[in-house]
This record gives structure tokens, sequence and C-alpha cells, in this order.
């Protein structure tokens, strides 16, 4: 069974993108929770960042719209999914990401019943690491307690922190706050382009949280070095957006 579950002839309701550079180990398994969603009506597209193993013929096997984008950098690859989008709707969640039988239906029937509302967005949580497990990996459970609450913690002061993980936003809003370009200069954001278009977003319209869908990322980045730049980088990224406004 594809994850594509409308015609060719027909219009999805929601798009959903996936940007991927060598993820033919975790694609798979991305491609099958969305092809158990209970809601109907919507597209896949895995865009392909310049991959050297088998990520494509993964994606076109799953049925999903393939796209090839050259230039490096999940920032370029996610705006040109978005961009190519059928839907209304645009959902983004990530080729090492699994997401709930329900994710779907649940992002549908907030755009549906709230008008207003221009973005939604959730938490994710790494995954619990196969065995043998090492003394670090067990810390992944409060590492991701940790995230939930730094996400949380910045929605209630008005900061919207968008993972790519899992959010979903409005075709038309999307386009007019210049999705993944900085309004500033036209360029394509180098670094935290889902946060940066979050900020965006909420400046145009109303965004919604939604605390308990929450979607399982893998944890094979959370390596030390990763863990330093996280510790040491993060402070000064969300000094720069959030506060002095400044695009990354």
């Amino acid at each position: 069974m594809a994850v594509r579950n409308v015609s060719s002839t027909q219009r999805p309701k929601v798009s959903v993108v996936i940007p991927a550079l060598d993820e033919e180990q975790e694609l798979g398994q991305c491609l099958e929770s969305l092809r158990h969603q209970t809601f109907q009506g919507f597209e896949v597209i895995v865009v392909d960042n310049g991959c050297k193993d088998a990520t494509a013929s993964i994606a076109r096997g799953w049925g999903a719209r393939t796209l090839y984008e050259p230039r490096q950098g999940i920032s370029y690859a996610r705006e040109t999914g978005f961009q190519a989008a059928s839907g209304d709707i645009i959902a983004s969640t990530d080729s090492d990401t699994g997401v709930p039988i329900n994710w779907l239906e649940r992002i549908f029937q907030i755009f549906v019943e709230t008008p207003e509302v221009v973005a939604v967005f959730g938490p994710y949580c790494y995954k619990p690491p196969p065995p043998p497990r090492s003394l670090g990996a067990l810390l992944i459970p409060c590492l991701s307690r940790g995230l939930m609450l730094s996400q949380q913690t910045a929605w209630w002061f008005g900061h919207p922190y968008f993972s790519g993980a899992n959010f979903a936003v409005r075709q038309d809003a999307f386009l007019k706050v210049h999705g993944f370009h900085s309004p500033k200069d036209g360029c394509i954001y180098s670094d935290w382009e889902d946060v940066q278009l979050g900020i965006k977003l909420h400046r145009l319209g109303k965004v919604c949280y939604l605390p308990d869908l929450i979607v399982l990322t893998s944890a094979r980045k959370l390596t030390r070095a990763n863990a330093r730049t996280l510790l040491t980088g993060t402070p000064r990224k969300a000094l720069r957006v959030h506060f002095m406004r400044k695009a990354l």
C-alpha cells in the first residue's frame, strides 16, 4: 500500500513534505507511519537533497512524489518541497521521524474548526535506543523531557519553537510570509529555517501549539560534539532570532 492515498486526478487536502539526505535506513519507518494514518486525502513529497544511497528509490517504491534539490542544505530541501505542495495545508516531518496514527487527522481538524489558525506545531521526543544501552542512552528520556519543556516554556512567553519534524501551515500563509526566505534580503535561511518560519507565521496570524501531538525522532545525532553545539549554540541562536530579530 502506497503512502499517497489520493489518485493522480484528485487534489490532496494535505501535503506532507520530508527532506532527505542518505536516509535509506530511516525513511521506510517514517513512510510506514504515514501509511497507517486515519486521515484520508493526502500526498507525501520526499525531497532528495543529493542522496548517494537508495533513499530516492525507496521513496518512489512507497508511492511518494520524489523531487530532487541539488543545493545542499535542509532549508533548500524544505523550500523545494513546500513550493511543490498541492494541498491547501502543508505538514512537515523528517525522514528519521515516526508520526502517530492520528497525526494528520488532528492537524486537519484544527485548521477546519479554527479558520483563523495559520499554523500548528507540536513537540518531538527521541526514540528509545536499541539494546545494548549505554550510560549516555539512559539520558535520552531526560533530554526528551527537556526539549518538550523548553518548547512549552518558549510558547508561554510568546515564542513559537517549530521543529521541522512536527508542524503544519496553510499554504497561502506560507507563501504570504515568503516561506523559508529572509524578508530582509530574500535569501534562504541557513539554519533554524523551521523556527524562523514559525516566528513569521506567529506575526501573521494565530498559531496553535498541540503539546500532546508528539512525534518520535531518531537520537542517532546525539553525539558529544553535537551536545556541546546544542548547549552553546542554541542560546546564541535564540537570542539572535527571537530578541534581536535577525535572520540566520
